[in-house]
């Protein structure tokens, strides 16, 4: 016989641990309002004390930022382009691979985490700058003659964002590798499924909600991303986060500054929204279960 269900007015006032559920609450929803709901709160009050709402209209339509938000989205969509290309092939490498090879480019990847992003950034500084390590390579092998340039321009930006963003995109379709089913894998080809075909239905397809989480992961962060455009873009190629830092710390425009940085923020959970709506970048219970 079994029990009869608790009632749903029933009240639970401890969770399994002993402890209340209040209380467990209290400590993040307190960081919340403390870290991210104030903040955005007096960025939205100082926007709005100079010119109001047409504040954002002018804004939006400096020719200025609206260059800034091309190249910026541009920026970004080519860097994740690369991560997708470059982090499928990676992630595919860690699972395949024997142990010990597996284990030193994970060792590798994780680099990425341990080293802080300033100096990664300011390496790639040292190997762009006109007389620096690629410079010098390319001139001693004859594939150049002079200086290539590069630094403070946009093309040495791409490369070194997809170093710094390669982790965010691997780690999580990593991660869905792990899980891949083998009798699949071997179902397919007892099937007469090529490898190509068994990479692109049954792997690929398997990935592929990981891929488009991961991805939507890394355009986000690229179009926020400020250090390394700051230091390898230089001052003619601004983003939207150099802009951001060049009206707050030259032009001391406070209220031009917070409404840029409300447009990106609304940029980015826009993006958000309408990926979780289709690919759950957050998986709940039952995705991880699956």
């Amino acid at each position: 016989m079994r029990p009869a269900p608790p009632s749903k007015f029933t009240k639970v006032t401890r969770s399994p641990t002993g402890i209340r559920s209040g209380w467990l609450l209290a400590i993040p929803l307190a960081a919340g309002i403390v870290l991210i709901a104030l903040p955005l709160v007096a960025l939205l009050l100082r926007a709005l004390s100079d010119q109001g709402a047409g504040g954002f209209v002018d804004v939006l339509g400096n020719s200025t930022f609206l260059e800034a938000l091309r190249r910026t989205v541009v920026l970004a969509a080519a860097v994740t382009g690369f991560c997708v290309v470059l982090g499928t092939v990676y992630s595919l490498a860690l699972v395949v691979s024997p142990r010990p090879l597996s284990w030193a480019l994970l060792a590798i990847l994780m680099s990425a985490f341990w080293i802080s992003l300033l100096v990664r950034t300011f390496g790639w500084v040292i190997l762009f700058q006109p007389n620096g390590a690629l410079n010098q390579f390319l001139s001693d092998i004859g594939l150049v003659h002079g200086s290539l340039n590069l630094l403070q321009t946009a093309p040495a930006m791409y490369p070194a964002m997809v170093h710094v963003l390669l982790p965010f995109f691997v780690l999580p379709v990593y991660a869905s590798c792990r899980r891949l089913d083998p009798d699949q894998l071997r179902a397919a080809q007892s099937l007469g499924a090529s490898p190509l075909s068994v990479l692109r239905h049954v792997v690929i397809a398997h990935l592929r909600p990981a891929i488009f989480a991961a991805a939507a992961l890394v355009f986000m962060l690229a179009l926020s991303f400020y250090v390394t455009p700051l230091l390898i873009g230089g001052p003619s190629e601004l983003t939207i986060a150099t802009l951001i830092d060049r009206e707050f710390h030259e032009q001391f425009d406070l209220g031009t500054a917070a409404i840029m940085g409300l447009l990106l923020l609304a940029i980015v959970l826009a993006i958000y929204f309408v990926v979780d709506r289709f690919v759950a970048i957050v998986p709940t219970g039952q995705e991880e279960a699956r």
